[in-house]
């Protein structure tokens, strides 16, 4: 797999730090030790997480030590599912909304709210903190309303939470433009399943990165925190669904239909089982990285292409988000995202550049063999025969333009496939040998023993051969070739025994060779082995190549 461009390196960096700040900031939680409003002290304390509920107004209080004033101005962040009005030492210091006790009243506030606090207001020493809440509008999906409390300096808040939303946003423009890319392959360039299947992948992870950090990025009212959350569990069930199914799609393994059903239903009742938004994203996620590695494992246990990658892929991918789904909101997905996505769109990329190069490889000996079958001076001889034969046997000139004829349009026709039967071969040769037999007025011919049926070859390469031999050798007296096919459970052995002749001077450069080797290497890769010996009584041409599977 080729290395990711540098951008996507500094891309991933970032993405290991989206958490770092907000772990590490240096924060004073509020969350313990609240009394409703005029309790004595002697009644138990309580957290924010035990005491708010959905469908409440509540009046809390707790005391607030300072152990020093701080140096610069702190914010004090509430989040939470409700509207508030929050009291330092009997002052208001702000409000969210508006707290009632019935929900028509009620003026829902923001989800996130922060107050700017001045060292001043903070002096060493106790302070007393009231908070009135109301949630009359939390839906009862919602059972718990309030997520955090807690006191934090400006800049410091101010430098996580740009490190939070950067990330996730970097990384949402790239899979956006990655998807494009694909979709306009797909579209132009070739029409394959798992190009469009990723093109969706990185489409709905964009979306769902979007949303997921929409809440920092705009904040609002706390009621559209619902149909938020919904629309991030639509998003990753979707997500979860298209990764199995995209490397089904890339191996092309088979019963798609039925395995398409089964994944889906997997996924399904993850998402349906009777738990948190988070919690029920988490499984769903797990669940589509699990059969995202079943998939390869499977793919890799059948030697298909690109498993071996692919694996590696989705086992790193699993393991990670194993390491960090406890966060999967605040980073998790970005992070398994960038370990997942990028790699991925670096394998299609490079296999892209594998078929452009070897279809450019492909024209190229394409062109090649026809310059080849044009050969001026094979031209030249030919006519030079047919005006002869016209004049000696109108009828073996009919039937040497014909043989011409048809082997001009064998090359035609087989060049423009990167590989063709061996039987095909096999009558280009035997037409070959009946036209060089005309010209020599000795008979020439090709014995096969051996079966050929089953057997691929690029287009001329036993052709090739024997062109060699005619240009090397002078044939007085006709020439009996042979074809040795031996089978083997790998591999099929073609030997090509070549006569020796009268030597004749050759000014060829070894284009018949040259061409021998990169028809081999373009349609078997490194598989296929082409090996010449001389012999006293001539030559032995050997093709060793794969069997097919």
């Amino acid at each position: 797999m080729p290395a990711m461009p540098t951008f996507f390196h500094y891309l991933l960096l970032c993405c290991l730090a989206l958490p770092t700040f907000a772990m590490g900031m240096d924060k004073l939680s509020l969350d313990e030790g609240w009394r409703s409003c005029g309790a004595s002290h002697a009644a138990p304390a309580a957290s924010l997480h035990q005491l708010l509920q959905p469908g409440q107004l509540l009046c809390l209080e707790r005391e607030l030590p300072l152990a020093a004033t701080p140096s610069s101005t702190q914010l004090l962040v509430l989040s939470a599912l409700a509207a508030s009005e929050i009291w330092l030492d009997d002052i208001l210091i702000g409000s969210n909304g508006q707290p009632a006790r019935q929900a028509s009243r009620e003026r829902p506030g923001d989800i996130d709210f922060a107050i700017h606090l001045t060292p001043q207001q903070l002096a060493v020493g106790k302070h007393h903190l009231r908070l009135l809440l109301s949630t009359q509008q939390v839906s009862a999906h919602l059972a718990a309303p309030f997520y955090a409390l807690y006191l934090v300096d400006r800049q410091d808040y101010r430098a996580a939470l740009a490190w939070y939303r950067l990330p996730p946003l970097l990384l949402a423009g790239a899979l956006g433009a990655v998807a494009l890319l694909f979709l306009s392959l797909t579209v132009l360039y070739q029409r394959q399943r798992h190009w469009a299947m990723f093109a969706a992948l990185c489409l709905v992870a964009a979306l769902l990165l979007v949303v997921e950090i929409w809440r920092s990025l705009t904040g609002y009212a706390y009621p559209l925190h619902l149909p938020r959350l919904y629309a991030v569990s639509a998003l990753t069930w979707l997500f979860s669904a298209l990764l199995p199914l995209y490397f089904y799609a890339a191996y092309r393994l088979p019963r798609w239909p039925l395995a398409a059903v089964v994944l889906l239903a997997c996924i399904a009742l993850a998402g349906a089982l009777h738990a948190h938004f988070d919690a029920r994203c988490w499984l769903m996620f797990l669940t589509g990285l699990a059969a995202s590695l079943a998939l390869n494992l499977v793919a890799l246990w059948r030697h298909l292409p690109g498993s071996r990658g692919g694996a590696l892929i989705a086992l790193a991918s699993c393991a990670l988000f194993l390491l960090t789904g406890s966060q999967f909101a605040e980073g998790g997905f970005a992070l398994v995202v960038c370990f997942l996505l990028l790699p991925l769109c670096a394998q299609l990329l490079a296999q892209l550049l594998r078929v452009r190069s070897k279809a450019a490889r492909a024209q190229q000996l394409e062109n090649q063999l026809l310059r080849k079958s044009m050969q001026p001076h094979f031209l030249m001889n030919s006519l030079s025969l047919i005006s002869e034969l016209n004049a000696q046997s109108p009828q073996a000139a009919e039937t040497f333009i014909e043989a011409l004829g048809a082997e001009l349009r064998m090359l035609n026709e087989f060049a423009q496939q990167p590989s063709i039967a061996l039987t095909q071969e096999l009558a280009l040769c035997h037409n070959y040998l009946s036209i060089m037999g005309t010209r020599l007025q000795q008979p020439c011919r090709l014995q096969l023993d051996g079966e050929a049926a089953g057997i691929s070859v690029p287009p001329a390469l036993l052709l090739t051969a024997l062109e060699n031999a005619f240009s090397h050798n002078r044939y007085r007296h006709g020439a009996a070739f042979i074809l040795r096919i031996v089978k083997h459970a790998q591999t099929h052995v073609l030997t090509l025994i070549l006569p020796q002749g009268v030597a004749r001077p050759h000014a060829g450069s070894g284009v018949g060779a040259q061409y021998i080797r990169a028809s081999l290497h373009a349609v078997f890769g490194e598989s296929a082995r082409y090996d010449i010996e001389q012999q006293q009584q001539g030559w032995l041409v050997t093709f060793t190549l794969p069997a097919a599977p």
